[in-house]
């Protein structure tokens, strides 16, 4: 059972200077959802790892940076799809019991990235404190500073005062 999804054309598309570099664009697209679709169907079915081509594949968006979330994901669903593939047709048990230790892994993963975004809100929040902090002990200096020169100018005044009485 397996759905072939080709790419639609549309006047517009086809009215633009580009739309080689767009069919080429959505052929490209196309080939990777029904690789990934392909992929899925000889792998372990999972359910929630696995990922439909009408969502894309994350592998192939852009992500925030190196390690983001995004990517990370998209490593471990190949690691996992490679994995289902290498046992070849596997046993039912055997299925079972790779669906409860990619159950027990996603498990541990979500506990990891709620960990590591429990301390990353943590650290933004302690960020903004100290600038907070920052900030007011900017205003204190720059109150001390006015301070300090109404100081210097009051004991200019003082000095010529004595030196006045003193001739």
């Amino acid at each position: 059972m397996s759905a072939i999804y080709f790419p639609r054309n549309s006047l517009d598309e086809l009215d633009d200077d580009d739309g080689g570099e767009k069919e080429r664009r959505e052929e490209e697209e196309l080939v990777q959802a029904n690789t990934f679709q392909n992929e899925a169907m000889t792998a372990p079915a999972t359910g929630h790892l696995m990922e439909t081509p009408k969502s894309g594949s994350s592998r192939h968006k852009s992500s925030s940076g190196p390690g983001s979330e995004e990517e990370v994901g998209g490593s471990s669903r190949q690691r996992h799809t490679r994995h289902g593939r290498d046992g070849g047709a596997a046993a039912p048990g055997a299925l079972e019991k790779r669906l409860e230790e990619l159950e027990k892994e996603l498990a541990r993963e979500r506990q990891e990235n709620a960990r590591l975004l429990k301390a990353n809100q943590d650290k933004e929040d302690r960020i903004e404190k100290l600038m907070e902090e920052n900030e007011l002990l900017n205003r204190d200096l720059d109150d001390i500073e006015d301070e300090n020169e109404q100081l210097k100018q009051e004991n200019k005044t003082l000095l010529k005062v004595v030196g006045q009485l003193t001739r």
